[in-house]
């Protein structure tokens, strides 16, 4: 196999692995809080985890090692980003005896300040946030200034910290940082915070940063839905939980895991209990992959804030919508010249749910303010459905979920097109130099990165 520019131009280390998680230990008292209760089991645990790449890999991390540990662990990864209430509830309600709930790589967010009143609340999690809930214990590099990684690797350093960590958890950490772009092992990306790990536990699996050339494997587990109704045997299957407990009955296989060269090769691990649906599922992902990508071809640029060019893209119900756009993006990029590219996808999955995506292949646009940006003005606007909004994300990769019809597609469209045309204005007065202090705020405000770079560095 070829192998990919990670490998044959690899970053220079000048950290070790556990001096960086001891450095992170002894300036930040949320981790040292976290590590403090992993080695002390207090009855039953819950853990959510976001149900994407990331939020699985991350959250099996964590099981195997509270497991470890001595704890009884409930396992949850309830749809969409943000844990709402009820989905809170109904799980407090199933795990009575839960007296402690860890929440990975579903924001560091303030609603989850309620429930640090009901239990005792420890988030893990890399995403910007504008205030971290209050009565919650949270661990997050990106608190101060955004630092790119994943879940996976922060879940990876606790595991570390607490001695439970194995050959089986560098696998996991691994593709939680592709699933989340903190590696992309073919342009040769890697995010500083991961050099470290990549150094000293990555380069063991050679064989996930060779190149593949076969179809496209990638897959969005926020689909869960969306294939039970085209097969009877699918009904009743929970996309991401069905993933989780096939990775993790992988563990005995680890030293395999290291000669896998071809999909079909990882296939033949799983068991055939999980591997019977995944690869029906595999089946129909191949099919909507190849009508999304057409149906894609219709996005259109509609404007260009200094060197990135942004792209619309308006429809119905897309399959694979959020993930299919992030390949999409780099044919636009391509085609258009651009030294960095933005895809926005604004979406009708049904009249009761408006999705807003956001991909970006650089920093200079920050796609997870942009849909902080209209979480906020939308709730602001509808103080009634404020727990049906959600939005936030990375500079590279974000979204805004409304799901309810109390709040209109046109309605969610017209706002994103007013905050493009004001982020028109904004950028038209930045280079004539005439910004007002308004504006200011605002350009921090959408994602203007820069803006606050050029700001900060004159």
């Amino acid at each position: 196999m070829q192998e990919t520019l990670i490998l044959t131009n690899p970053p220079q280390c000048n950290e070790g692995y556990l001096s960086q998680w001891n450095s992170l230990l002894s300036s930040n008292q949320g981790l040292a809080r976290i590590i403090e209760v992993v080695g002390n089991p207090d009855g039953p645990a819950v853990i959510f985890s976001h149900d994407d790449p990331d939020g699985i890999t991350s959250g099996l991390i964590f099981k195997r090692m509270l497991e470890k540990k001595g704890w009884t662990v409930s396992w949850r990864m309830p749809p969409g980003f943000l844990l709402s209430n009820e989905q809170f509830e109904a799980t407090m309600k199933d795990c009575p005896d839960a007296k402690n709930v860890f929440i990975l790589d579903k924001g560091t967010l303030p609603p989850y300040s309620e429930f640090g009143k009901k239990a005792k609340v420890f988030i893990v999690d890399h995403h910007p946030t504008p205030k971290p809930p209050s009565d919650c214990v949270y661990f997050n590099p990106s608190i101060e200034r955004y630092t790119q990684c994943s879940t996976s690797i922060l879940a990876h350093g606790i595991s570390t910290l607490s001695k439970t960590r194995d050959e089986f958890d560098d696998f996991l950490c691994l593709l939680g940082l592709k699933g989340d772009w903190a590696i992309e092992p073919v342009k040769g990306i890697l995010a500083d915070f991961a050099v470290p790990f990549f150094t000293e536990h990555g380069k063991s699996f050679k064989n996930l940063f060779s190149l593949v050339h076969e179809r496209p494997t990638m897959f969005d587990a926020e689909q869960r839905d969306h294939y039970n109704d085209r097969d009877e045997s699918l009904k009743e299957i929970d996309h991401p939980v069905c993933i989780g407990i096939a990775l993790e009955k992988l563990a005995p296989k680890i030293e395999s895991l290291k000669t896998i060269s071809t999909l079909e090769s990882f296939i033949r691990l799983i068991p055939e209990s999980e591997a019977r649906n995944l690869i029906k599922i595999f089946q129909f992902f191949l099919d909507d992959w190849r009508n999304a990508s057409k149906t894609l071809d219709s996005s259109t640029q509609v404007l260009k804030l200094q060197d990135t060019s942004v792209y619309l893209f308006v429809g119905g119900k897309v399959p694979l919508l959020p993930m299919i756009g992030s390949i999409k993006l780099f044919d636009l990029k391509k085609a258009g010249n651009d030294k960095f590219a933005q895809i926005i996808m604004v979406s009708a999955v049904s009249p009761e749910y408006s999705h807003v995506s956001v991909r970006g292949s650089g920093d200079r646009v920050h796609s997870g303010k942009f849909c902080k940006s209209l979480q906020d003005t939308l709730q602001g606007k509808f103080p009634k459905f404020k727990d049906l909004i959600s939005g936030g994300g990375h500079p590279r990769a974000a979204e805004c979920t409304i799901r309810t019809n109390g709040v209109t597609f046109v309605t969610v469209l017209s706002h994103v097109i007013s905050q493009l045309m004001e982020m028109v204005e904004i950028d038209a007065r930045y280079q004539d130099g005439k910004m007002t202090k308004h504006q200011k705020k605002r350009a921090v405000e959408l994602g203007l990165e820069y803006f606050i770079s050029e700001r900060t560095h004159p």
